[in-house]
């Protein structure tokens, strides 16, 4: 009876320090709008999936983020509808078409232009497939090199008008266009050679018709064919269609949520250095970061392990089904911050000790690598110089893989410092370099 009411005791005193502790809860403290979504587009816009039926894609994705993130003012997708080509997107534009929801409610295409402040386009890969055949025996791919290159123009031509329509009902709209991944990777090697160009020139194809308008290009087909490389069936499981699953409309939506930018605007009352004004400032515009509750955003504080996790959780997209409670004493289902950390650790990121989290604890810079490498799926070298991190300790490879990348760079004496804490300023670095290439030196 004294054991249990020892533990008892702890879990209640820990739970009531969690409920009362400001540290724990960051600040909104932005000015920033929320944002009406609407998505444009063919069968991954609308959700298809890979058997046929309508479910989540990649923009339902994207719209629960922002409503996670109390970002989401609106969220419209029924002008996105399987089988579009660039053809049927403008044409719906040009003809101002009216489509019912699901509560029976009209509403024209030029007016959800009008008023959204984001939108997301898919367009173009149905123009190209509609101009290829394949033979059932031997899986070659069989196009008119005509026709085709004729499809191809057709996109670049479409999409220009696409975006100047857009553009003149909508000139502030920020506006996403997606690269198209490999669909077909069960085909033969010699079929995967014949297409594999064709999506490079349709990928370049449709940047080069968004460049005039400041459209971001959001790159795919690498990310699905790294996670189609480990097993192709968690990303494409049915080798006679072209729709990913869900594990696959992540991938997609998680390359657009690298390019998002929701616009969050923040004045931190106390200063931030130089070497990391320009990361912090753009981890704060993506809705990343948000501060203390007294205005101030700490930047030489060691970060506590639950902040590190509310950012990751922000700066990553996951389904919204809710995490198996990981059995954490310290974290329990009415503490803040539960959902995230329960998600994180189901995902793999976090660990925790003992059926403890810590989450009031600070990271270390070696809890640092092993989560941005595990929850960014990171790659690389296991190889690495720092005189203080040998190939036994634990973390000896997931730092590697940052020094390989060049997320990190250890310090002057050639040291790593793997047990130090590691402050909000520092992680936001890390951080930042991982979802935003342009910041790696």
């Amino acid at each position: 009876m004294k054991r249990k009411m020892t533990k008892l005791a702890i879990t209640l005193v820990m739970a009531i320090s969690l409920l009362l502790s400001p540290a724990m809860a960051l600040a909104e403290n932005t000015d920033s709008q929320k944002l009406d979504y609407l998505a444009l587009g063919d069968s991954l816009a609308a959700g298809r999936t890979p058997f046929g039926q309508h479910d989540k894609g990649y923009t339902d994705f994207i719209a629960g983020q922002l409503n996670k993130m109390n970002k989401l003012a609106s969220f419209e997708k029924r002008f996105a509808v399987s089988g579009y080509t660039t053809s049927d997107i403008l044409h719906d534009i040009q003809t101002n078409v009216e489509k019912e929801d699901s509560a029976g409610q009209t509403l024209a295409i030029k007016d959800a232009i009008q008023n959204a402040e984001m939108i997301t386009l898919d367009a173009g890969a149905n123009d190209v497939l509609q101009q290829i055949q394949f033979n059932e025996t031997t899986g070659e791919a069989v196009f008119d090199q005509q026709a085709l290159v004729a499809a191809l123009n057709g996109v670049k031509e479409n999409l220009v008008t696409i975006l100047t329509e857009i553009k003149s009902l909508n000139p502030s709209a920020d506006i996403y266009i997606m690269g198209y991944y490999n669909p077909l990777p069960y085909l033969p090697q010699q079929t995967q050679s014949q297409l594999l160009p064709l999506l490079t020139i349709l990928n370049s194809t449709i940047s080069g018709a968004g460049q005039a308008f400041s459209v971001k290009f959001v790159p795919t087909a690498d990310a699905m064919a790294s996670a189609v490389a480990q097993n192709p069936g968690d990303y494409l499981p049915n080798p006679k269609d072209i729709h990913p699953s869900e594990a696959g409309y992540l991938v997609l939506a998680n390359e657009f949520w690298k390019t998002i930018n929701v616009k969050n605007k923040i004045q931190f009352t106390d200063e931030i250095q130089d070497w990391a004004k320009d990361e912090v400032n753009f981890l704060v515009e993506k809705g990343i970061i948000n501060g203390f509750e007294n205005g101030k955003f700490g930047a030489d504080e060691p970060i506590k392990r639950l902040h590190s996790a509310i950012m990751l959780d922000r700066a990553i997209v996951y389904n919204e089904q809710p995490a198996a409670n990981p059995g954490y004493i310290d974290v329990i289902d009415t503490s803040d911050g539960y959902s995230i950390v329960a998600k994180l650790t189901e995902q793999g990121i976090f660990a925790g000790d003992n059926q403890y989290f810590y989450p009031n604890q600070s990271l270390t810079r070696a809890q640092m690598a092993k989560i941005l490498v595990t929850a960014f799926h990171l790659q690389g070298s296991a190889a690495h110089s720092f005189t203080d991190v040998n190939t036994t300790h634990w973390a000896s490879d997931y730092i590697s893989i940052l020094s390989d990348k060049k997320i990190i760079n250890g310090y002057a004496d050639g040291s790593f410092k793997p047990d130090q804490s590691i402050t909000r300023a520092e992680f936001s670095v890390m951080l930042s370099r991982v979802i935003n290439k342009s910041f790696i030196e």
